[in-house]
């Protein structure tokens, strides 16, 4: 019995393990404004799945934004399998990011698609702010 066991919990820790999120690529998106570094700025990413392709409305982007550091950058970690398909089922896969900032009335103040490769590290972006009213 006690076998049994030992063999359950080492077949749950390897699924558990094959099902835990890889970083397959990384985006360094720096925010800019009249050509200086933005620090503290929200960034959002969107990855286009099926015929939702994200916009300018920030109700199309549902992860979580990152701050940009005193740089002005912040750094997105794309990850498998939500954003790209498992690198070890052999895909080599290249896809389509979108990255926005928004600002308190959910207006759209840079927008840019990205198309980032499987094993891409810090991979550059780079968003210029405009004025809302532009």
């Amino acid at each position: 019995m006690r076998k049994i066991q030992i063999l359950l919990a080492a077949l749950a820790a390897v699924v558990m393990s094959s099902c835990m999120f890889k970083t397959e690529a990384t985006v360094d998106v720096t925010v800019l404004k009249n050509g200086q570094p933005q620090e503290g700025v929200l960034v959002y990413k969107a990855v286009a799945h099926g015929d939702v392709i994200p916009s300018y409305y920030k109700q199309n982007y549902k992860d979580a934004p990152v701050k940009t550091n005193a740089a002005g950058v912040a750094h997105f970690e794309l990850k498998s399998p939500d954003d790209f398909a498992p690198s070890s089922v052999g895909a080599d896969e290249t896809i389509t990011v979108y990255f926005a900032v928004f600002d308190d009335n959910d207006d759209c103040l840079a927008f840019e698609p990205l198309k980032v490769k499987t094993g891409e590290k810090n991979k550059p972006l780079t968003l210029n702010l405009k004025n809302p009213n532009e």
